[in-house]
Parts: C-alpha cells; structure tokens; sequence
C-alpha cells in the first residue's frame, strides 16, 4: 500500500515573521516541486508531522528513505545551496534571520544540512539482517530503537542540536560510520562545526577512543 511522501513544514506556519517578504519565500519554495520530490530528511526531521507520524513505523520509514536517497542528488544538492543563499537575502528572509525567528534558522539549518544528512540517512546498516525484521537504513533501525532510544540523536547535530549530555547512543557500525560522515563535513558545515566536538567526545567515552576521528579541531587553541 502507498501513502502519502511527507512534506516539509506542513502544519502552519503562523504569521510570527517579522517581514512580509519571509513568508512569501516560504510558500514559493514550498510549492516548489523539486523541492518536495527531494524529500530532504535535513527539513523534514524538524518540521514535518507527517514525517515524524510515519517514523514510528520502520516500514513507512523505510518507505521515504528509498524515495529521499533515490533522487538525482547533484539536483536536490544545487537546490538546497541556491535556497540557502536565497533565505539570507534581505528582500527574503534576512530581517527575520537577524531576529532569529525559529522557522527561518530551522529552513537556514535544513538547506544547509542536506549533504551531510543525505549521506547519513541513506547509509546501509552493514550488520542489519534484514530477514530479522530491520532496515537496510542505519537512520530507520535508529529511530525505531526501543532499546537505544538515543540512537537518533546524532543525526540532529547538523541542524544544530547538541547531542544532550549523559546521552547513550547504541556504539554500533552505524554510529562510527555517520560520526565519520559528519567528521568530512564539519569545515563546509559551520553549525555541524559547534556540535560534533562535543558529540565526538562524548562518543569517545562512550564507546571508545578510537570509535571516531578526532581530525577535527576544536575552535579554541587547545585541543
């Protein structure tokens, strides 16, 4: 059976905007076919109900992690960088960035997120059995890990959630692999670059000092 593809940011999006210019550019990009047939998981984990109802079946998930790791990624890519340069324009949504209006920063955070959060989304779990019932998506076998609630958390950290202290991720194959994409995409990524220091430390005790790369420098002087 198919259901609907969720889509980004579709409850209301309110009027709490500074400009009239914002919301426009909302709506424009949100129409916008290529966008929603790009199924950006870096926009729909933050502001998609639909996507977070369907999360909680593996299979659904697993659904729109075919769709969303399917596309024509240079496309979507070159998209998600032209809206990211667009939303910081003062005739779109600049005067509500300077504001920090939530819904803007999460679009900002979600256009830029996209590479490092296609490529962790759509990473092949390599000790899933698929037989057992799992998903050949470490993103999906996450965010249905009863056990390991706090799997999930990781893939937040390019939209600039900070992997909360005390969290245990499961210290799995998958873990190691999406640190190690973040790792490569930390210096083009600069709210990815105040997380993973953090979450990579924390990994660090968690797991192992050799479970994640440590190229990463940390902004102060010592390391």
């Amino acid at each position: 059976g198919t259901f609907t593809l969720p889509k980004p940011f579709d409850s209301s999006l309110g009027n709490n905007f500074t400009s009239t210019t914002c919301p426009d550019f909302f709506t424009t990009f949100l129409s916008d076919q290529t966008l929603t047939s790009c199924l950006p998981l870096s926009l729909l984990l933050q502001t998609s109900n639909g996507f977070f109802t369907a999360s909680r079946s593996l299979l659904k998930l697993t659904q729109i992690l075919d769709a969303s790791c399917s596309v024509d990624f240079p496309t979507c890519s070159n998209l998600m960088a032209s809206l990211a340069t667009q939303i910081q324009q003062p005739d779109k949504c600049g005067p509500d960035l300077k504001t920090e209006n939530p819904l803007a920063l999460t679009a900002l955070r979600g256009f830029t997120a996209y590479q490092p959060l296609y490529k962790a989304g759509c990473l092949a779990d390599s000790s899933a059995s698929t037989s057992g019932g799992g998903s050949n998506y470490c993103y999906a076998n996450a965010a249905t890990d009863s056990e390991n609630p706090e799997s999930s958390y990781i893939y937040y950290l390019p939209l600039g959630v900070s992997l909360p202290g005390g969290s245990r991720p499961a210290c799995s194959t998958c873990l190691k692999d999406t640190m190690a994409i973040f790792a490569k995409a930390v210096s083009s990524t600069q709210v990815l670059k105040d997380n993973y220091v953090g979450a990579s430390q924390q990994v660090k005790m968690l797991c192992g000092p050799n479970f994640v790369e440590s190229s990463v420098q940390p902004t102060s002087a010592a390391s």
